[in-house]
């Protein structure tokens, strides 16, 4: 083993070298028609007006939100490609002495997207131009790949269920299953949703924010971090024909983008409410039950603009989600006479486990189906009597109606700096953060038992944050000789403490012993499942 690890360290180098090398190999040769992940290409022909190619014709674009500004000239078959263009609207100028300016306005550009803007020069001088303030929107023929795009405006004006999470939108797009709620909240504190692709397995989707990939590393079908919606500037999705770079998605390749400033200062205030007013009564709810309490509370707002204008720019977003609920459910606890020993209200026999053969054969009955007081357990006495009574007494079983107070507080904060150092140099940075707080009671209270239906999952304490960050740049050295570069990074710190968790209930209370160990996590109660019963003490 040390004589392989050797042998990989003087080949790392080696390998390091000859990737770098590929990487910047490919560069040169990638066809111009290539979209980039991050980024967007405008490419085009140059023609005169008998159809003849237009070499070395000067095309600038200009990227209205910013100012920021590309050039490169045509082959010499009139083609040119601008490749790693940041998403937003340009200004398409191409112009050559002998003919006359040609502008196109309002070109839109997306992230891992082609736009095609081809254009015929007019005999003339270079002081004349043609405007086209705008053109019809032709069919995708530069790529393969089967897509789809969720913009900001579609992403802030069809309706959204209470959440406003982006992916419930996924349901509009052809080839997705309806996208669900998936796991407690201290496994997704984001709410993320779980959902296939093309009859894909969900977790074969690949969530990328700004390049860096969300997987939730415990549980991959969902993702780590879901940004606020009112902070997203396009969803680009694609579900067939995958270019090499999108990679580790079998179902869809789903590239989220966070909006950025620009030269002129935007932002937007909301806030969405929801109550129990607009909820279905719980099927279970006794007759004489209201509807449970639900209150949802989601605000926040965003900011953009420019720290120096046309070099440096912000944005930044906030969103806040506040949850007050009343969880219930109903359980099955053990009934007036049955906690006397009494079992006359079941249909079958009770055997005494102190007659008989090993095996449970040969036992006999206890008389009158009842249990003598003297056989009963100490343990057991001090479990019945932390169990509550049945509310519906009637009843054998689902015989307890449990109610509880819910809470779910989450905060998040998406901030993105971009900087056009130069014509060549561009770079850009995100941070996010999560931060949530969750509470569910028991259904049992005191002696614990499973969380009360609706509150979030996990019994008693959530808490915790998730961090995602990316950084990213692009050289040009020239017009066909481009790098860019991208690092992400996401970071969850997730905890879920149950209720009493700091005292040794099964040893120090119920004195069985091994129950407790040293560490806090091993406090708590003992779980106690009795067949036909809901389970007593800890659940999960």
């Amino acid at each position: 083993m040390c004589m392989l690890n050797n042998r990989l360290s003087r080949l790392f180098p080696r390998l390091a070298a000859a990737a770098v090398f590929c990487a910047l190999l490919a560069t040169q040769l990638s066809p111009p028609a290539n979209a980039q992940v991050l980024y967007g290409s405008i490419v085009g022909n140059v023609t005169d007006q008998t159809g003849a190619a237009v070499p070395d014709a000067t095309v600038t674009v200009t990227h209205r939100e910013t100012g920021a500004t590309r050039t490169t000239t045509t082959t010499p078959a009139g083609t040119y490609s601008l490749p790693n263009l940041p998403s937003g609207t340009y200004e398409v100028r191409i112009s050559k002495e002998g003919f006359q300016t040609f502008t196109q306005r309002d070109v839109a550009v997306t992230i891992n997207a082609v736009t095609r803007v081809d254009a015929t020069l007019n005999v003339g001088t270079v002081t004349e131009s043609v405007v086209v303030e705008a053109s019809a929107v032709t069919l995708q023929t530069d790529r393969a790949e089967v897509r789809a795009e969720l913009s900001s405006r579609a992403l802030e004006n069809l309706p959204v269920p209470p959440g406003r999470n982006y992916q419930q939108l996924f349901r509009l797009l052809p080839g997705f299953t309806q996208p669900r709620n998936a796991h407690s909240i201290p496994s997704n504190p984001s709410r993320s949703l779980q959902y296939e692709v093309n009859g894909t397995v969900s977790a074969s989707n690949n969530v990328r924010l700004d390049g860096a990939t969300q997987y939730n590393v415990w549980l991959p079908h969902i993702t780590a971090y879901v940004p606020a919606l009112e902070s997203i500037e396009v969803v680009n999705v694609v579900t067939n024909s995958f270019d090499a770079e999108q990679g580790l998605a079998g179902g869809a390749a789903i590239n989220v983008q966070i909006k950025s400033g620009t030269n002129e200062v935007h932002g937007s205030l909301f806030e969405y409410h929801n109550d129990n007013k607009t909820k279905a009564k719980y099927f279970f709810t006794p007759p004489n039950e209201r509807n449970p309490k639900y209150i949802f509370n989601q605000f926040g707002g965003t900011l953009g603009g420019p720290i120096k204008k046309n070099k440096l720019f912000y944005f930044a977003s906030y969103e806040a989600t506040i949850i007050r609920s009343l969880a219930a459910g109903l359980y099955t606890v053990p009934t007036a006479l049955t906690r006397q020993g009494i079992m006359t209200e079941s249909d079958r026999a009770i055997y005494d486990p102190a007659t008989g053969n090993p095996d449970g054969s040969g036992r006999t009955p206890f008389p009158g189906n009842t249990v003598p007081p003297s056989r009963f357990d100490p343990i057991i006495l001090k479990l019945v009597k932390l169990t509550p009574m049945p509310t519906n007494p009637t009843a054998f079983t689902n015989n307890y109606y449990s109610t509880a107070s819910h809470s779910f507080d989450r905060h998040t904060l998406d901030t993105k700096f971009n900087w056009n150092a130069s014509d060549r140099f561009t770079t850009y940075f995100r941070y996010s953060y999560l931060n949530y707080d969750q509470y569910t009671e028991r259904a049992f209270k005191e002696l614990g038992g499973p969380p009360i239906a609706g509150g979030g999952g996990n019994p008693g304490k959530g808490f915790g944050g998730t961090h995602s960050g990316t950084w990213s740049m692009t050289y040009v050295f020239t017009p066909t000789f481009i790098i860019d570069a991208n690092v992400g990074v996401t970071v969850m710190d997730t905890n879920s403490e149950q209720q009493r968790l700091n005292e040794k209930l099964g040893l120090d209370f119920l004195g069985i012993p091994g129950t407790n160990g040293p560490r806090r996590f091993e406090g708590g109660w003992p779980r106690f499942q009795i067949s036909g019963y809901t389970s007593l003490g800890e659940s999960e």
